[in-house]
């Protein structure tokens, strides 16, 4: 990691968690910092945007929408699914469609590891939703737009009148220069 790498003595703690969860750790003073969606955000943090990242599908290379440029939610959510566990932005996206669409998801595999989701994809046992930048480095999967597209807004996030620490300001500025 080069941010390890730039200040060896800074020690960085990684928590794996879904954004309602890095919230909640947040307002409660268990995190420092966290990645968040930026959208209804509590009064009592403070955000710093990053990026604004492209929900997609991702298929296997031999699915049939592999070879379309978008699908619309509809279509997705009468595939079998692969999803991360309740709490992740991804699988809130997922929830929220299937009641605005009323259709009812078929959640073949839940889980929490990355590697795990784009193997069962891979493998063309089910399908799920990502953020496109996660596919970019994934030759054996494809990326396939929604349409409407689906774009969320991602921020740094730290409680507004919490105690940061040399070293969290310096992890945030880091960030803040690599994207």
């Amino acid at each position: 990691m080069a941010f390890k790498h730039k200040y060896p003595n800074l020690k960085l703690t990684l928590v794996d968690a879904g954004t309602q969860s890095i919230r909640s750790m947040l307002m409660n003073g268990e995190l420092d910092i966290g990645v968040i969606v930026n959208q209804d955000v509590p009064d009592d943090l403070e955000v710093d945007p990053l990026i604004c990242a492209e929900m997609v599908a991702v298929v296997g290379q031999e699915h049939p929408f592999s070879s379309k440029e978008s699908i619309r939610i509809e279509e997705f959510l009468s595939e079998e699914l692969v999803m991360f566990k309740p709490g992740y932005f991804h699988r809130e996206f997922v929830d929220e469609a299937s009641k605005t669409h009323q259709i009812t998801p078929q959640f073949s595999f839940e889980t929490n590891l990355l590697p795990m989701i784009l193997n069962i994809v891979k493998h063309e046992y089910a399908i799920t939703a990502l953020l496109k930048l996660v596919t970019d480095n994934e030759s054996d999967v494809c990326a396939v737009s929604f349409e409407p597209r689906v774009e969320l807004d991602l921020a740094l996030a730290w409680r507004k009148h919490g105690y940061q620490s040399i070293a969290d300001k310096t992890f945030i500025e880091f960030i803040k220069e690599c994207i």
